[in-house]
């Protein structure tokens, strides 16, 4: 009764944040909210890590830190009941818990054996407070874009179940980490080790992890800093294209920070509970499909999609535009230089792009996608934070290998067979420069050169002279131009040409 009352709770204060008509008001409105999933911890608090992870600094964030943790009194009997036999019998010192987290809690201790650990204990009764908000969940209707745009809600709520159900197995959680540690190698990654033989579904030992947090470095040093960057970039990397499992909780709390003994960066990763498994071919389209993007290969966008999951049929309302889309998504592996994610402005390029169409994309990705999407975007805030920044591209190749890199080149993409309502073009077929030349008495006097993707701006980027012409002429709509790019394409082709008493203009994509 108490998880219902909460549930009506966290939707009646949902709607007041949706509804704020200020800054002041919807941060009020946040800061109940988040005290009340914090109290009904479980799902509800790992929705409250997910707005922490996704809108920057907000009420939120106090969420991924931890929350008011129980006493250890109430905590001891479920960890003697869980190992079967006193604590006091392999533990000579449990600490009180500094922290809560949304299914458990972690107390420092130290073993017989004089060796420091952390001991994260799963609430009691945690287990059927997740089933019975997980049944909650299964009677929610499809309402707003979820319905209008057809997103499969069922698919949602099938893997919610069973993430969080993966999450409640401490086991699991123990096993997938010393996986992870053995597969996922980086200079300068820590992944705590697992005691097994004190591990069980509701307990799990490890060693005990040093640092500090993302927002006590901010004064770091700009080179160590720029380290630690590397280390998240890389191991992304690895755990994503060569082990294909991929830490999906990324929030602050599961991030520790410090020095080695040498005086180097090292960041310790923790909270293994929910990882995301990547099948090989997914992860070798997801590789393809970023390499075609930066070498204007000869290959269609819309299969390496469908090969990763996406509906293909709702991919077909905008596949002419899924080459621009595809620019956007990987504009940092796109640069030969450090990308500044500052200037990375993704959404509102995506919304530039594509308008209410958006909805399409968003709705034709696989439900299992959004917890990997969910791994960039907390690496994407991390490196935000510490405002480095790297070579993408260079990261990735030293991350994934040159023979990874010729693999994803060759593999064989399965092509696409669907009533398409738009042109589908492959990267290759994408025009790369859009050209503009000014002849004046017959001669060239102006010659410029930009990045394809500069079209999409023509109205801003064009001289007041060649806008005033482009108003006289009733034969020339740039608004219906730039319209049909977005919709169809980079293709190659003449934009227009016009003509004064003395100057002529030529503006082309080739």
């Amino acid at each position: 009764m108490k998880n219902i009352i909460n549930l009506l709770r966290i939707a009646l204060f949902t709607n007041k944040v949706r509804l704020s008509q200020t800054e002041n008001e919807k941060f009020l409105a946040q800061q109940a909210l988040a005290r009340i999933l914090a109290d009904t911890k479980g799902l509800a608090m790992k929705i409250g890590q997910l707005y922490a992870d996704t809108e920057g600094e907000n009420a939120f964030n106090q969420l991924t830190k931890g929350v008011e943790p129980l006493p250890l009194r109430q905590m001891l009997p479920v960890l003697n009941e869980q190992l079967g036999f006193s604590s006091k019998k392999v533990f000579t010192k449990i600490d009180e818990a500094v922290a809560a987290a949304s299914l458990g809690q972690v107390h420092f201790a130290e073993l017989k054996t004089g060796e420091k650990v952390a001991l994260k204990i799963r609430y009691p009764n945690i287990t059927l407070a997740i089933e019975t908000e997980l049944r909650l969940a299964g009677l929610l209707p499809e309402i707003g874009p979820a319905k209008q745009w057809g997103f499969d809600v069922k698919s949602y709520k099938i893997n919610l179940r069973k993430n969080m159900l993966r999450e409640l197995d401490y086991l699991s959680e123990a096993n997938r980490q010393n996986e992870f540690a053995k597969r996922v190698q980086v200079d300068g990654l820590y992944t705590p080790v697992i005691h097994h033989d004190l591990c069980r579904e509701g307990v799990l030992v490890q060693s005990r992890a040093s640092g500090v947090m993302i927002d006590r470095i901010k004064g770091w040093p700009e080179p160590d800093k720029k380290i630690i960057g590397k280390i998240l970039l890389t191991t992304l990397f690895k755990s994503l294209f060569i082990a294909g499992e991929v830490h999906g909780d990324p929030h602050a709390g599961n991030v520790f920070y410090d020095y080695d003994q040498a005086g180097r960066p090292i960041v310790s990763l923790l909270d293994y509970g929910c990882t995301i498994p990547v099948a090989e071919y997914r992860r070798m389209a997801l590789l393809k499909l970023i390499i075609a993007c930066r070498l204007k290969l000869a290959i269609n966008p819309l299969d390496c999609f469908v090969a990763l999951g996406f509906d293909a049929d709702k991919l077909s309302h905008i596949s002419g535009s899924l080459p621009l889309l595809c620019q956007s998504l990987f504009e940092p592996f796109l640069l030969d230089h450090p990308c500044n994610l500052a200037n990375w402005e993704l959404e509102k390029n995506i919304s530039h792009l594509l308008g209410e169409k958006r909805w399409w994309f968003r709705s034709a990705g696989p439900a299992d996608l959004l917890l990997l999407m969910r791994a960039f975007q907390g690496l994407v805030q991390q490196l935000r934070f510490l405002q480095v920044s790297l070579n993408w591209w260079e990261v990735l190749q030293q991350a994934v290998g040159e023979n990874n890199i010729k693999q994803a080149m060759i593999y064989e993409i399965p092509v696409v067979k669907v009533k398409t309502t738009e042109l589908s073009t492959c990267f290759s077929e994408q025009a790369t420069k859009l050209k503009v030349e000014v002849f004046e008495n017959g001669k060239k006097c102006v010659s410029v050169s930009l990045p394809a993707e500069a079209v999409l701006e023509l109205e801003q980027i064009m001289p007041n002279d060649v806008a005033e012409l482009l108003r006289e002429n009733d034969e020339i709509d740039l608004d219906t131009m730039v319209k049909n790019i977005k919709q169809f394409g980079l293709n190659p082709q003449t934009l227009f040409e016009l003509s004064n008493n003395e100057k002529n203009y030529k503006v082309w994509l080739e």
